[in-house]
């Protein structure tokens, strides 16, 4: 009687321990992480696409936009503390968000909101990126300049996309070149950023030329804690192509950034843009978590050398400036031809 109640227990200990020995093969083993696995959920299959999200875009919101619920939008538990989470984003859970009323300096550049709306929508059904549009002139930022609005933005794209855990904020003057390119493998995935980074790079301000701050990005980081992707031009940070990762930290970065007496409230040229850069040079905690990626990575501009101006196979082109001479329709016109282009064009070197 003995022997029979020993062969049962026998046979669970050795078939958990084949399941245990299947799961540690399987993590350490499979091109895709066991962790990636278990985030997928029954019939949501590798390249999946988001179901599309319900937008009322001619709506204006009641209030003063921090009073809305899209602020309080979720983070996963692994993003709750400062120490935040590192894996490879499945496509469909990266949002391409164009916040724009298709006013201001871009209405130079006829139907510019149009045309580069469904451009973008086209280089997300290709990769599986989900396209967003939010009409800015819907949120009541008070008195602050109009280009404020698009961190609500980001902010609401969030609560709309409650799975999404990047998004690319990206400006109405700026057209993707190479529809080919692949944001996770290229800029989002964890060794993407370990590898194209910028350590210890000089965090610019222009305004201060004559006497520069000789405050670095870090030399080391950790990937779990790369939460905001930037660039800077030769004069400071730029905010017309930045990806924000669902943590806790955005959700802190977003609301001091627009706190009104502090920062929104001033009169700072360039907007959200000093804040930013303001909060990188006074504060060690943002500068851990703001990782600054070479400029032409994903906002190269029309014109400079090889570190700043378009060349082939960038990503794509911001028109960053172009009303100062008039030329933003002129230049939209021009890369707009050559958009997707695999010919020699603009070349290294040139």
């Amino acid at each position: 009687m003995q022997g029979l109640q020993v062969a049962p227990r026998r046979a669970v200990i050795i078939a958990v321990s084949v399941v245990a020995l299947l799961i540690v093969l399987v993590h350490v083993f499979s091109d895709v992480p066991y962790d990636v696995y278990r985030n997928y959920g029954t019939g949501d299959p590798v390249g999946a696409v988001a179901p599309p999200v319900q937008v009322d875009n001619d709506k204006p919101q009641p209030g003063y936009f921090k009073a809305q619920p899209e602020w309080d939008f979720s983070v996963p538990p692994s993003a709750k503390g400062w120490a935040g989470y590192a894996k490879k984003p499945r496509n469909r859970d990266i949002v391409v968000l164009t916040a724009s009323d298709g006013g201001g300096h871009n209405s130079a550049i006829p139907n510019v909101l149009e045309r580069v709306l469904e451009d973008r929508q086209a280089y997300c059904d290709k990769h599986g990126y989900t396209n967003l549009w939010l009409n800015t002139s819907r949120y009541d930022i008070g008195e602050a300049h109009r280009t404020w609005s698009k961190i609500p933005a980001v902010a609401e794209a969030f609560s709309l996309n409650p799975t999404a855990e990047w998004v690319w904020l990206i400006d109405t003057d700026i057209i993707i070149m190479t529809p080919e390119f692949s944001l996770v493998d290229d800029i989002l995935a964890p060794e993407a950023i370990k590898k194209g980074l910028m350590r210890g790079t000089p965090i610019l301000d222009g305004q201060l030329k004559k006497n520069p701050t000789h405050i670095n990005t870090p030399e080391d980081f950790r990937v779990e804690d790369i939460d905001i992707l930037i660039t800077q031009d030769h004069q400071s940070v730029n905010t017309g192509s930045t990806f924000f990762r669902r943590t806790a930290f955005t959700r802190y970065l977003l609301e001091i950034m627009t706190d009104y007496t502090m920062l929104m409230g001033r009169d700072h040229v360039g907007a959200e843009q000093d804040a930013i850069k303001h909060l990188m040079l006074e504060h060690q905690l943002v500068r851990n978590h703001v990782g600054i990626y070479p400029q032409r990575k994903f906002n190269a501009y029309v014109q400079g050398g090889d570190n700043m101006g378009y060349r082939d196979g960038d990503l794509a082109v911001h028109f960053a400036g172009c009303w100062v001479g008039g030329k933003c329709k002129l230049w939209f016109d021009e890369f707009w031809e050559k958009k997707g282009h695999t010919d020699v064009w603009r070349p290294e070197g040139q």
